[in-house]
């Protein structure tokens, strides 16, 4: 994962393929988990945001949800 590199958009779509695999594609769910307030089209636009306030970054996020976490 550290070596990943990102292209413009890479984090929305590593958030998107976390929301898919541990949330069934449900983001009202990835929410409800995290305490996040945001439901309905604000949490489109606050993801990042909580993503990186909870985690500190994306690829942080990534790893705490990585199946090769042990």
């Amino acid at each position: 994962m550290a070596d990943r590199t990102y292209q413009p958009g890479g984090d929305a779509k590593a958030i998107s393929e976390i929301a898919k695999t541990h949330f069934s594609d449900d983001y009202a769910k990835m929410f409800e988990h995290h305490g996040w307030p945001e439901r309905g089209a604000d949490m489109m636009r606050k993801v990042q945001a909580r993503v990186v306030e909870s985690y500190g970054s994306v690829r942080a996020f990534e790893a705490h949800f990585s199946k090769d976490k042990v």
